[in-house]
């Protein structure tokens, strides 16, 4: 006598949908969160602590190197070229953030502020690390 279902058997299926839509998302996350990061290669700088108050604005990032290099937005400036440079960059009347090296003397970094300054920039902000980190 045959049993009844016998021939039958009952296969063990595992939905894939949901682990392809997190991967996806995932996927995504990624792409999205390495996208905003602002590199700047070959040029560290260890900023200052102090408490401040962020604000989104455009502007120009001049950062100044421990050993008193410069660069403009990433891209290395020889010495006097710096107002030239701010002035190329077609903004009517562009703010400054200045991003110096806490080791850079305060020399350097008032040399800086002059060339930009003669460049005929009104708005100069200097850059620091919020003291909680």
């Amino acid at each position: 006598m045959a049993r009844r279902g016998e021939g039958r058997r009952i296969g063990v299926h595992i939905d894939m949908t949901p682990m392809v839509d997190v991967m996806m998302l995932l996927v995504i996350f990624f792409m999205m969160s390495t996208a905003f990061v602002a590199v700047y290669p070959g040029f560290t700088v260890s900023l200052p602590k102090a408490s401040l108050e962020s604000r989104q604005t455009e502007q120009i990032v001049v950062m100044i190197a421990g050993d008193g290099r410069v660069a403009v937005d990433g891209r290395p400036v020889a010495k006097g070229e710096l107002a030239a440079v701010i002035r190329a960059n077609g903004s009517v009347q562009p703010t400054v953030s200045i991003r110096a090296d806490k080791d850079v003397s305060h020399g350097r970094v008032v040399e800086v502020m002059d060339e930009i300054r003669k460049a005929g920039v009104a708005k100069m902000a200097i850059a620091v690390e919020p003291k909680g980190r």
